[in-house]
């Protein structure tokens, strides 16, 4: 392999594949700070940033959660709480992004560290190409969800159409069911301005959502990547037959060391993201349920282009959803192949009291490396499927 001293164009790396999740992140004003310190004007502008996503979130939902409650109509009320549900989903995932900031960050540092100590050319190649894919899935699941979330807010409002109230008193539609009391909604320019508010509304919801795929989908392609670089660690241990102890122990202490860092790094992954993978998750199969139903709802009204807009919002739900479960599966899938190269490995080629040193890569690499939606869900094409 040619050596390199460290990965030069590390921080170039980072920010490309971070690119698009530094974004939304830092609009909803829980990028972390990688000193963990901030200047009075960076906390005030994060603190305006988060109290105007909240601002934008709640003027949804409670407006939403009333017509909700004294809405008497039982369809009226089923296509209500898909919007509901995603609405609680969104703050829950919100919430847990302010919190869980330095745990955020501490997963950023680690995944920066990874990069800047690259030591040779062909495992930044091999990690790039994870790393390509990672962020290909982050764009698709970004299109998909801001392109559902456009089709929700303009065709449903466009296919309920105008109705005239026995007074005389023309009601226009909204993205968002409202109730709040006597409070008139559907004068102007009232009506424009809850209209703006609920889209920017539906514009944070999507952006928690975007957000949230791309760390999961980042950090898991970045540890298949690390487990690629760690299959052609242990595959050069043997290349030749080795009678020099010196750099046999050198070769397994960097085997050892590169096993470890994966872990310690999926696990710091899985204690930060595991509530909200499991908000996504759950949440979002009974989203995808509801959706069918009213699919079928307006198949028997003949009402195509609210159909069209339900149809658009389950495919998009499907899909994440399966990108979801399909990094899981691909962490799965290398840490398998991890542990039959470790098994299949030509150990006889090693000095004879070296070659029991391989017997701990063998045993580490036959632990399971998984990740979890609030541990009861392994994300996985099989729960996928199920």
């Amino acid at each position: 392999m040619l050596e390199v001293a460290q990965n030069e164009h590390y921080q170039e790396d980072v920010k490309n594949i971070l690119q698009l999740t530094h974004n939304i992140l830092f609009a909803l004003g829980v990028w972390p700070n990688s000193s963990g310190k901030r200047s009075t004007c960076e906390k005030i502008g994060k603190l305006l940033r988060i109290l105007v996503a909240y601002t934008f979130l709640f003027c949804s939902l409670m407006p939403g959660a009333l017509y909700w409650i004294f809405e008497k109509r039982a369809r009226a009320r089923l296509r209500t709480t898909t919007i509901m549900l995603y609405g609680l989903m969104s703050v829950a995932k919100y919430y847990n992004l302010i919190t869980r900031e330095d745990q955020i960050r501490h997963c950023l540092k680690h995944f920066e560290e990874d990069w800047k100590n690259v030591d040779n050319v062909d495992a930044r190649n091999t990690m790039l190409k994870s790393a390509r894919i990672g962020r290909r899935l982050v764009m698709i699941s970004a299109g998909f969800l801001y392109s559902s979330g456009i089709a929700f807010r303009t065709l449903i409002p466009l296919a309920r159409g105008k109705t005239v109230t026995p007074q005389n008193v023309t009601i226009r539609p909204l993205p968002y069911p409202t109730y709040l009391f006597s409070f008139d909604f559907y004068s102007s320019p009232t009506y424009e301005i809850v209209y703006a508010m609920q889209c920017f509304s539906g514009l944070v919801t999507i952006s928690i959502a975007v957000s949230l795929y791309g760390l999961v989908i980042i950090f898991t392609l970045h540890a298949c990547g690390q487990l690629k670089v760690l299959v052609d660690l242990i595959n050069g241990l043997v290349e030749k037959k080795e009678r020099d102890e010196s750099k046999v122990n050198k070769k397994l202490s960097v085997i050892v060391n590169h096993q470890t860092r994966i872990r310690s790094f999926l696990q710091l992954v899985e204690h930060t993201l595991q509530q909200m993978c499991f908000i996504e998750l759950a949440g979002g199969t009974i989203i995808i349920c509801i959706l069918s139903y009213c699919i079928l709802m307006e198949w028997e009204s003949s009402n195509s282009i609210g159909m069209s807009s339900y149809f658009i919002s389950l495919i998009a739900g499907v899909i994440n959803i399966f990108m979801f479960c399909y990094t899981g599966e691909q962490l799965m899938t290398q840490a398998e192949k991890v542990a039959v190269t470790s098994c299949e490995l030509e150990w006889y080629r090693l000095p004879d009291k070296k070659a029991r040193g391989i017997v701990l890569v063998m045993i580490m690499s036959n632990v399971p490396l998984k990740i979890t939606a609030g541990k009861p869900f392994v994300l996985s094409v099989k729960t996928f499927g199920e």
